[in-house]
């Protein structure tokens, strides 16, 4: 293989909340992301644009914020055909400036592994696209099928997939006890079926993933490449197969420091509601379940990296491990993403980054977006040109990391967002747009919501963000600040007026 340009590894994980990892102080051991750690950057204040799947991916590839590349909310037409979608729903396009396509044209070979969401167009430049509700649904079918005829109770439906599962006493117990009405909620079966997935390691969606990967890797004879290895986990559905549902005793799990502090604002929301109604032993059952995930996907970038470093490429290769969006893990008493908050459980992702012939070994506390991706990458392999950054709203990051540009230079905020649909959910973002915004940089965090409500943290002092300083008198100056760095952003970035609330 020629090695004159260095290839891309890109890992993804969907719902991958950077504080539960042993590379960023917690609980569950990663020694696998500590190898990517090791020699290469971690980025310890690194935010996505919202915490929202398809949104965030889209941003990752193309460079631009939700407000501007259009995809405000989760695509699912064709990803996943067992949701109800509008027929006009859109999402990545084959005249997207994405990187893939950036790099296919200048004569990468790439693939895409894994979960997608944003499926639209077949595009050119994934020849060999392997899905979760394409090749490896049609690979499972016969599965899926013969497990649809045991009872009912014994499997859950995950937009389509049959997956056998063992429930604990635990959740057993705490839903019997419970006698309240969302039963019937479209997410209902996915908390009263969690548990241990009861097949074969080797047929679980995320080890096919690194499967295919493997197998792409060698093959790979010639020419540059950038794959992408998208991981389900640890989003739902929220079973884990053997032996690593059983490495957790949800006994030992220690709730984390602010799971007692909850605005009012957020109480009747999903997230709460599963706390609130089933209490706190199904949430170390989440968790127990939720760190098994995180520790099969470690294990499976191990096998990735195993292989690179066989075929002498780990070194010639840019490795990026990612997530689109965080999940409460009980933080502020919720679980799950189905929250309206921008707390640093949903909105703070884990991002490694390792290419040590450019890169040096270090804790990166620029603020980094998954917007900058793109031009990040480009910019390592060679292919940004001033079209491609022109067009970009993220930052080339990699010029602070290399030290061709000083590190006091670097971005100091992040901004992520939630918006309202589209109409007739296109691409074609209202002309009178007023959003969920957050702002974090210089040790702060201020939330700003449509109806005027405002929440600001100082994540020095209060790293939990439990005490909001919006109203307090102290802390104007710092609140100013952060409105004039987020309005500034909205003007630079293009963002449809208003943007934020009057009066703001």
């Amino acid at each position: 293989m020629e090695d004159n340009q260095p290839n891309v590894l890109l890992m993804m994980c969907d719902q991958l909340n950077a504080s539960v990892l042993g590379t960023y102080g917690g609980p569950v051991p990663t020694p696998n992301l500590d190898r990517i750690a090791d020699g290469g950057v971690v980025f310890t204040d690194a935010t996505c644009p919202t915490p929202f799947c398809s949104p965030s991916r889209a941003s990752l590839i193309t460079g631009l914020y939700p407000h501007s590349h259009g995809i405000v909310t989760n695509v699912n037409r064709r990803d996943y055909p067992a949701i109800p979608a509008p027929p006009t729903e859109e999402g990545i396009k084959e005249t997207d400036a994405t990187t893939e396509r950036v790099l296919n044209a200048a004569g990468y070979d790439t693939h895409h592994y894994g979960k997608w969401h944003l499926l639209d167009d077949d595009l050119s430049y994934y020849p060999d696209m392997y899905a979760e509700h394409g090749a490896y649904a049609e690979e499972m079918a016969d599965v899926f099928g013969r497990v649809r005829e045991r009872p009912r109770e014994e499997w859950m439906d995950w937009y389509g997939w049959a997956l056998p599962v063992t429930t604990s006493p635990a959740l057993e117990g705490a839903l019997r006890a419970y006698d309240g009405n969302w039963r019937d909620h479209q997410y209902a079966e996915f908390v009263g079926k969690m548990g241990r997935l009861d097949l074969p390691l080797e047929q679980d969606f995320n080890v096919r993933i690194a499967d295919k990967t493997i197998e792409r890797l060698r093959v790979q004879r010639s020419g540059p490449f950038m794959l992408t290895c998208s991981f389900n986990y640890p989003h739902d559905p929220n079973v884990v197969p053997s032996p690593y549902y059983d490495a957790f005793d949800p006994a030992e799990i220690e709730l984390p420091a602010n799971y007692d502090c909850l605005e009012a604002r957020f109480g009747g929301e999903w997230s709460r509601q599963i706390v609130t109604d089933l209490g706190d032993d199904v949430v170390r059952e989440f968790l127990r379940i939720y760190y098994a995930s995180c520790r099969l996907v470690d294990d499976q970038v191990g096998r990735i990296l195993d292989e690179l470093e066989a075929m002498g490429q780990l070194d010639n290769t840019l490795v990026v491990l990612t997530a689109d969006h965080g999940d409460m893990a009980g933080g502020h008493g919720m679980v799950w993403k189905s929250t309206s908050a921008f707390y640093d459980e949903v909105a703070r992702v884990p991002l490694l980054m390792r290419y040590p012939s450019r890169f040096p070994e270090k804790r990166a506390d620029m603020g980094a977006s998954l917007t900058d991706m793109a031009p990040t990458i480009l910019d390592v392999c060679g292919h940004l040109s001033r079209d491609h950054s022109s067009d970009m709203q993220g930052t080339n990051l990699a010029p602070y990391l290399d030290a061709t540009r000083p590190a006091s230079e670097a971005p100091i905020f992040t901004f992520s967002e939630r918006l309202p649909a589209n109409p007739g959910h296109t691409r074609d973002v209202g002309p009178e747009l007023i959003g969920n915004f957050m702002v974090r940089g210089k040790g702060w965090k201020h939330m700003v919501y449509r109806d005027g409500k405002e929440f600001l943290y100082s994540l020095v002092d209060d790293p939990g963000e439990t005490c909001n300083l919006a109203d307090d008198p102290a802390h104007a100056r710092e609140r100013s600040m952060m409105l004039d760095a987020l309005a500034t952003w909205l003007d630079a970035t293009e963002c449809p007026e208003p943007g934020l609330p009057e009066g703001l």
